[in-house]
């Protein structure tokens, strides 16, 4: 079966490699675009995902982890003074304009943290400087990434946000934030500086349950306090990830691209095994006439089907991994794990055999007799 497979398809070469192509391409789109999806919700998690904090605990009206309102300091020591609370730190977010070394502004997400000795929230994947160093005033961490857009890749550069004096003290690999805005990490004193606010802004209150205590339990006296609402650090994570999946669309425009490249490789497989079993159909006709069970004949269009997907995710799947190499020097990360080549593999084969359904009719409505007649 799978020899005769083989043969039929390696009798036409060039249409063969026309197929392997379309599969090929279907499986590069998918991994491509799905990869894609992932990677932008991991960034859009990374702050979260980062923290060691059991709680997170926002404005109830906040639906954006990015754009959430601030309240006032005195809600924090509510926080804290909640039974099972441990420990808690302060969080400001908000975006604030960088003075670039030719005299522009660009925007930047500030995100200002309690600098202690075990923070819950801080500057990670430090490669450069001493983040340590957060807690004096004026010091910033960029990540070096973000080097394109901020010209800065040296520890104790000078600048300002917000028209206030900043320094470089850090620098970190990998923090990038979703909005495209580059992080600036800042204690929360600095932080403030840097917005028109006025006050003690104070965005999240992070949580560190008691040893011994519930988790879920502190979680429903904070939420008992009055417009708060709290979660758990995953609670947070996949809220934040759901946001801008659903609420912008961005997960609709990722999948649309991935089903377009199915539907590529569907139409592509389907149009080279319908004009091959065309092409052979009177040898398919003799094998019924000789004995030969529709099964068998089912078996061997099922074995192009299954050559053609598998040779196409061996190409594809490397076509895949260079395109994540060639985005993520543009600063996108496309995230390729062995879960999701493994549904990739699945996906293609279901793709190729539903692509060879209309081959198999074909070849099943084949009246015998027919090869015998003029």
């Amino acid at each position: 079966m799978w020899t005769l497979a083989r043969k039929l398809l390696l009798h036409d070469r060039l249409r063969f490699a026309v197929a392997i192509a379309g599969v090929s391409v279907s499986v590069m789109l998918v991994l491509v675009q799905v990869g894609l999806y992932f990677g932008f919700m991991d960034t859009a998690s990374s702050i979260i995902d980062a923290s060691k904090a059991d709680i997170w605990v926002g404005k109830e009206s906040n639906e954006s982890f990015e754009f959430a309102t601030p309240f006032d300091d005195r809600t924090y020591y509510k926080v804290a003074s909640v039974p099972g609370v441990a420990a808690t730190q302060r969080v400001l977010m908000g975006f604030a304009q960088l003075k670039l070394a030719d005299g522009g502004d660009i925007g930047v997400q500030v995100v200002g943290v309690d600098p202690q000795d075990h923070p819950l929230l801080g500057p990670w994947n430090v490669v450069a400087g001493d983040a340590r160093r957060l807690g004096e005033a004026g010091a910033i961490v960029l990540d070096r990434s973000e080097y394109g857009k901020l010209k800065i890749d040296r520890i104790g550069h000078a600048t300002e946000i917000s028209g206030v004096r900043a320094e470089v003290v850090a620098m970190t690999s990998g923090i990038r934030s979703f909005t495209t805005s580059p992080i600036v990490f800042a204690d929360t004193k600095t932080a403030r500086s840097f917005f028109p606010m006025g006050g003690e802004p104070v965005t999240y209150v992070l949580v560190d349950v008691a040893p011994g205590a519930s988790i879920a339990d502190v979680k429903a006296r904070i939420d008992a306090l009055p417009h708060l609402a709290a979660y758990t650090t995953p609670e947070m994570s996949d809220r934040t990830r759901t946001y801008w999946s659903q609420r912008t669309g961005v997960g609709a425009g990722f999948f649309t691209t991935a089903v377009l490249g199915v539907i590529v490789g569907f139409v592509v497989v389907g149009q080279i095994l319908y004009s091959g079993t065309l092409q052979y159909l009177r040898e398919y006709g003799t094998l019924k006439a000789m004995g030969a069970r529709n099964s068998a004949v089912v078996k061997v269009i099922l074995a192009q089907a299954m050559i053609s997907a598998l040779l196409g995710f061996i190409v594809g799947a490397p076509l895949a991994m260079g395109m994540r190499a060639a985005m993520a020097g543009a600063n996108l990360t496309v995230a390729l794990s062995p879960e999701l080549y493994a549904v990739t593999a699945g996906l293609t084969a279901v793709m190729c055999a539903a692509a060879a359904l209309l081959s198999i009719v074909k070849v099943l409505r084949l009246d015998p007799a027919s090869v015998f007649k003029g």
